[in-house]
């Protein structure tokens, strides 16, 4: 019996220290770092850590099986710097570089269980709205949570800290009191709203005939949405800059398609000719972009026309891959080629 006591607690001491050593996510995960740190490499934590005003968990709803509410506290702390940008008064207006901590979309939505009502197997006609405290919201397409090239790349910050240039540190400017979405892929950072509380899963809605065809060609493109009257093109205008997109050509499904360089034309610098986006229409927006096959991927204006990286969409009506045509997409900014549209028909912007 005692050496039975014994085995008992020393299995309750050894549990107990395996378990003060892990180190699974927590929100206090390293206190130390609310303070700031001058005697490191280190650029985004020479000045003290802010936490937020936040709630402890983010309810999740839409096209999924289930309505659930997920804790933030349960999740992987992450980071990102942004230079925040607002576009006032037909100028934009520096609103200062902070470092945002918090947690993830991708980490957020990646258990989540979907029940799509589109009828379309693929997820690429997937986004999300997320929602704050005020009914405001903004949209984020499923691939850019999913997909990217760099990921993590939004996140539902709990905590910020400024970066104070070393030759000017009178300069401070305001921090937010309240949690906050961050996309920090973005130029102008009309996407960052507070308080954000929800996040409402959709499928792009609406009519995609799914014509047969023998090739994926098809000789016009329709511009929808974008202007009052709708514009059907059978070439792309010749006032356009030729552009390259160096990128590796892999698919989820057959894996690599091609190493070499695509030539055409920016998307973003095509749909300029059609719109101007303002901060409402930057924060909203979705692009639908179908083929007449019934295929379709769905994109954030912003992540067309607002990009801080410079991975931009190309738009092509000659030299297209795998004999597709007459237009084609190619995503340089991301990792799968699933996006990618052959025969691409129709783009339609959706302001909801």
């Amino acid at each position: 019996m005692k050496n039975m006591r014994i085995t008992i607690l020393l299995t309750l001491v050894l549990f107990t220290f395996f378990t003060s050593c892990s180190n699974g996510p927590s929100d206090n995960f390293n206190e130390a770092s609310l303070s700031g740190n001058t005697d490191n490499n280190l650029l985004f934590d020479n000045e003290d850590t802010q936490l937020l005003v936040s709630t402890d968990s983010i309810r999740i709803f839409g096209e999924v099986v289930e309505e659930q509410y997920v804790s933030l506290g349960e999740l992987q702390l992450r980071s990102v710097i942004v230079k925040e940008v607002l576009p006032e008064e037909g100028q934009r207006v520096f609103k200062g570089t902070f470092r945002y901590d918090g947690y993830s979309l991708e980490d957020l939505l990646g258990d989540i269980e979907l029940e799509k009502k589109s009828g379309f197997d693929p997820i690429t006609d997937l986004y999300v709205k997320v929602h704050s405290s005020d009914s405001s919201y903004s949209v984020i397409s499923w691939a850019e949570i999913f997909f990217p090239v760099h990921h993590n790349l939004q996140i539902i910050a709990t905590r910020v800290a400024r970066h104070v240039p070393v030759k000017t540190p009178e300069v401070q400017y305001a921090l937010p009191s309240e949690s906050r979405l961050v996309v920090s892929n973005d130029l102008l950072t009309c996407r960052n709203i507070s308080n954000p509380v929800s996040i409402e899963i959709c499928s792009c809605q609406g009519e995609f005939p799914e014509e047969e065809m023998d090739e994926l060609y098809w000789p016009t493109l329709s511009i929808v949405g974008f202007g009052d009257e709708d514009i059907i093109l059978e070439e792309l205008p010749d006032n356009l800059t030729k552009r390259e997109s160096d990128m590796i050509f892999y698919g989820r499904g057959r894996g690599i398609h091609a190493v070499n360089p695509f030539e055409g034309k920016y998307l973003s610098e095509f749909l300029e000719l059609y719109i101007t986006p303002d901060a409402e229409s930057l924060r909203t927006g979705i692009i639908t972009a179908s083929a007449p096959d019934g295929y379709r991927s769905a994109f954030s204006l912003s992540e067309i026309m607002n990009r801080n990286d410079r991975l931009e969409t190309l738009i092509m009506d000659t030299n297209n891959y795998e004999r597709a045509g007459r237009f084609s997409l190619i995503v340089s900014g991301d990792f799968f080629s699933d996006r990618a549209m052959k025969a691409l028909s129709r783009l339609v912007l959706i302001k909801e």
